[in-house]
């Protein structure tokens, strides 16, 4: 089956979630090719990357000459046409008919595909809709995170998943606000987004005191919360390093933050690691938190793959009950929730593992068989692959 991948970015670190299918399809046999809208930005990836056997295209900006051909009859026939009139931002359509052609091109230079998938439901992802329906092959989408909680228009993102063919989401928490709060009426699978268990060996000991967050420095991230813990705990005479693994746009905050409590010497941060640092910080953290929360935007998270791949390595974890975080861990079983934006309870719930190592490594050995047996990625691919057959197949 021959797969066509579209995406913003390819490798991005902070997406190993789309790595991690690929490269799980890859070992199955399928056939596949990347699209990405631009290059990545980092030099940092996955060790994946380099077992798979994927070709890569990057998208072009567009330019003012390339106008009338993605108005030409040659791009815009009837049923593309059909698509594109619809009341919105038409700066939007020109860019996804740009995008589009580029897309377009690629199925015929790879000899065609059975079915595009795109991953985020931003309104360029009208591209993979458009390059499908010139071709009359089927398109599907996973709509992830802030496209969905936070979009420019609700009107625009309910339009936008109307024009695939099938819609994934990582949690049954998606589902339900797709449907509700978006009126979503497109069909919709909960299909888990993961990783692969068995690349993170359990953990035989950790470092005292070591606290690890790993997540982009974004307020959904909730690192105040964080910051203002770990300083709670130094004051009650709590001996922590924390580190943290990620880039962001509010790193500038956060120091500014840590500087203001004192606890410089205290914090640490890595940026980007390659997978064996990854996991050599996960198996000697004493303790992972992601004291999530929801986005004066709206955004948020919904059951963070680095929360799995801390579970993984049975390192207990500390998060919050936002959005799809309790369907991936039940709290006082495979981990502890706390509610959010609330540092001190935070810092009480740390102060209560770090105390009790019998019950952390408890928390950590059932957070590894959580995950093993409910979210594996080969799980998640199997699932996907049902959707990928019951659509790609169709002539």
């Amino acid at each position: 089956m021959e797969l066509l991948y579209v995406v913003n970015q390819f490798p991005k670190i902070s997406e190993s979630f789309i790595i991690n299918e690929l490269y799980e399809l890859d070992k199955r046999g399928y056939d596949i090719t990347v699209f990405a809208k631009q290059r990545p930005d980092e030099e940092a990836t996955h060790e994946e990357i380099q077992k798979m056997g994927i070709t890569v295209y990057y998208g072009e900006e567009p330019a003012l000459t390339s106008l009338p051909y993605v108005c030409s009859k040659d791009i815009l026939n009837k049923s593309l046409l059909r698509q594109t009139l619809f009341i919105d931002k038409p700066s939007y359509h020109i860019y996804a008919l740009h995008l589009g052609k580029q897309i377009s091109e690629v199925v015929e230079r790879v000899g065609g595909v059975d079915l595009i998938h795109a991953h985020f439901a931003t309104p360029d992802r009208l591209s993979a809709s458009y390059a499908a329906t010139y071709h009359g092959i089927p398109c599907t989408v996973t709509a992830h995170a802030h496209e969905i909680f936070s979009p420019p228009s609700v009107q625009r993102l309910s339009q936008v998943l109307s024009r695939f063919n099938h819609v994934i989401v990582p949690s049954k928490y998606n589902k339900r606000y797709l449907r509700e709060e978006i009126e979503v009426k497109t069909d919709i699978s909960v299909i888990p987004a993961t990783t692969d268990v068995e690349k993170f060996e359990p953990s035989d000991g950790c470092v005292s005191g070591r606290l690890l967050t790993v997540a982009r420095l974004v307020e959904k991230k909730g690192y105040k919360y964080a910051i203002e813990a770990v300083a709670e705990l130094i004051e009650q005479g709590y001996n922590i390093e924390y580190h943290i693994i990620g880039t962001g746009e509010r790193k500038e905050s956060v120091q500014t933050r840590i500087c203001e409590l004192g606890i410089e010497d205290h914090v640490k941060f890595l940026g980007h690691v390659s997978d064996d640092e990854l996991r050599s910080e996960l198996h000697d953290a004493e303790l992972f938190i992601l004291p999530c929360v929801i986005a004066s935007n709206g955004d948020r998270d919904v059951a963070p793959v680095a929360l799995k791949e801390a579970m993984a390595t049975e390192t207990a974890c500390v998060s919050t009950s936002v959005s799809a975080i309790p369907e991936l861990i039940t709290s006082g079983e495979d981990g502890l929730l706390v509610e959010p934006k609330n540092s001190t309870a935070l810092a009480d719930t740390i102060a209560e593992l770090l105390d009790n190592p019998d019950r952390r490594r408890e928390l950590a050995k059932n957070g590894r068989n959580t995950v093993r047996n409910k979210f594996d990625i080969s799980d998640s691919v199997d699932e996907l692959t049902e959707v990928f057959d019951r659509f790609g197949k169709q002539d």
